[in-house]
């Protein structure tokens, strides 16, 4: 792998997972700053960065999904908001179906009720 190929790894992992920073990563490669910052601000390889970054979210999701059901499953209302929500981004991309009904339908109808159980601020607060 040449070094800018190591270089858009480096910068689609976040700062916190890194192996190296990217100082140590330039003397590594004996790369000026100036080149590096230059070679990965490119609209071509910012595409490439958002690309390897979209793999690992696709790579790492089934899990995740997983995870979240689960907890969602132990009454979690927070998880259960968050996985509906994936549900139902899920069902605008593809043929989901559960009982014959699109799911997309379903999400909406649990949607339209937590709207209604929301509480708004009546009229009688604000006179």
């Amino acid at each position: 792998m040449d070094w800018l190929e190591e270089a858009l790894q480096l910068e689609a992992t976040p700062k916190t997972s890194r192996p190296m920073t990217v100082t140590d990563f330039l003397a590594k490669h004996n790369v000026s700053s100036s080149t590096y910052y230059y070679q990965v601000s490119k609209e071509e390889n910012q595409k490439k960065i958002l690309k390897i970054v979209l793999n690992r979210a696709k790579e790492r999701a089934p899990s995740i999904l997983e995870k979240l059901g689960d907890l969602a499953e132990n009454g979690d209302m927070r998880a259960i908001d968050s996985y509906m929500d994936m549900i139902l981004q899920l069902s605008k991309n593809f043929d989901i179906k559960t009982d014959g009904k699109p799911i997309l339908q379903i999400s909406e109808a649990i949607a339209n009720k937590n709207s209604l159980n929301a509480t708004t601020p009546s009229t009688e607060q604000n006179s």
